[in-house]
């Protein structure tokens, strides 16, 4: 059971990146929407649970909602410099790397030497696989994107997320106890977001029909951000994470075949190789204690 409390986040988070960009809509309001449907879903947990929250219960998990919206928005501006199936497996990379060694830097989790071994063995695989996928064919001549741009939007909102997943666990709380605060530091961090870009103009953006379409993101990843934080306690960052970013085939595959995103047989056989090479790092990882 733990297990799978663990992988239901990867199949709800996958979709997201798909739904945001069939929706349409700018990365603001891609933010906003999905800040709404994760404030929905956890407001509507807390009033059928009630559970006591203390004030650091209510402060760590709600600081790493203010930041992953910054990382939100940073990934949803992204999917406009390159396309979701390139961006998303180094977004997820960038994260197996960073929010496995705060687990084993700051919580002591991959106790052992071979465990330390095979975590960081892994990592290096990480590293080759985001190197495999983002890989270009340069003699093909198709709509230029504009990679480096994206990058340092990924590598800067890793960051936030990382945050947004190893903040909860300093009080160690349950999930229901971390889901409304966090949830609550997301939608109003879009909301700052909107009103420190767009000043008056973000009015608009708060009430705007992609806005609301985009609702159905959060509302999905709401119900995953509450199995993310019950993964946290059973299974500890260094292993809860890693389980989580299966979420990469979903995206990555549904960017390919859904969205229809331009990729030639080299660059696709490129990309498989690199995903695997992922998704065996976090099999990995998330096997170590």
């Amino acid at each position: 059971m733990d297990f799978i409390i663990g992988i239901l986040p990867a199949l709800l988070w996958g979709v997201g990146p798909l739904i945001a960009t069939k929706v349409g809509g700018r990365p603001i309001e891609q933010v906003l929407g999905t800040g709404y449907g994760q404030f929905v879903i956890g407001v509507v947990i807390y009033l059928f649970t009630r559970p006591a929250i203390s004030f650091q219960e209510f402060l760590w998990p709600f600081l790493g909602g203010l930041l992953w919206s910054i990382a939100q928005y940073m990934q949803f501006s992204s999917f406009n410099k390159m396309n979701v199936s390139t961006a998303m497996p180094i977004s997820t990379g960038l994260q197996l790397i960073e929010i496995p060694l705060c687990g084993v830097i700051f919580f002591g989790e991959w106790g052992t030497p071979l465990a330390k071994l095979i975590g960081f063995l892994s990592i290096a695989l990480l590293i080759v696989g985001i190197a495999s996928t983002s890989y270009v064919d340069k003699g093909v001549v198709r709509k230029k994107m504009d990679y480096k741009s994206g990058l340092v939007l990924l590598f800067v909102g890793s960051f936030g997320y990382t945050a947004c997943s190893v903040f909860p666990r300093i009080t160690n709380a349950p999930g229901l106890v971390g889901l409304l605060p966090q949830t609550l530091g997301m939608c109003l961090g879009a909301i700052i977001i909107s009103m420190v870009m767009n000043g008056k103009s973000s009015i608009g953006y708060l009430k705007s029909k992609f806005t609301f379409r985009c609702s159905i993101i959060g509302l999905l990843g709401g119900l995953g951000t509450l199995a993310y934080l019950t993964s946290l306690k059973l299974n500890g960052v260094a292993t809860a994470f890693p389980l989580t970013q299966m979420n990469v085939v979903v995206s990555t595959l549904g960017g390919l075949l859904i969205l229809n995103e331009q990729k030639n047989k080299k660059e696709v056989t490129f990309t498989v190789i690199g995903l695997l090479m992922i998704v065996i790092a976090a099999i990995l990882i998330g096997h170590l204690s």
